[in-house]
């Protein structure tokens, strides 16, 4: 009974991750490529903007991604501890081409 409500509970947790849009701190992972790459500090802001721009972007489409590839590719950009809006809307978009060359 207790395997049964765990299962349950995963099932729940676990859908609403694909349901929705993942929120991800892109602060950190923009601000070390700038620091890395000792670029202007005004790359930071860049970056944070184009990420948002990406995050609109996704939430606009998210629907129209399979369930599937939007799980694939939350968890895929999040690989490497820096969550990225423009690594996750490029994987949906690949895989939405690989898709249709396919068909």
């Amino acid at each position: 009974m207790v395997v049964v409500g765990l299962a349950l509970l995963a099932a729940t947790v676990a859908r609403p991750a694909a349901d929705q849009v993942p929120e991800f701190d892109v602060r950190p992972s923009c601000h070390a490529a700038t620091s890395l790459m000792t670029l202007d500090p005004k790359r930071e802001k860049r970056c944070l903007d184009d990420e948002a721009t990406a995050r609109s972007e996704v939430a606009r489409q998210w629907a129209s991604f399979p369930g599937v590839e939007r799980q694939r590719c939350a968890a895929e950009a999040q690989l490497n501890g820096m969550p990225s809006y423009v690594d996750l809307l490029e994987c949906l978009t690949l895989a939405r081409e690989a898709k249709a060359g396919a068909n």
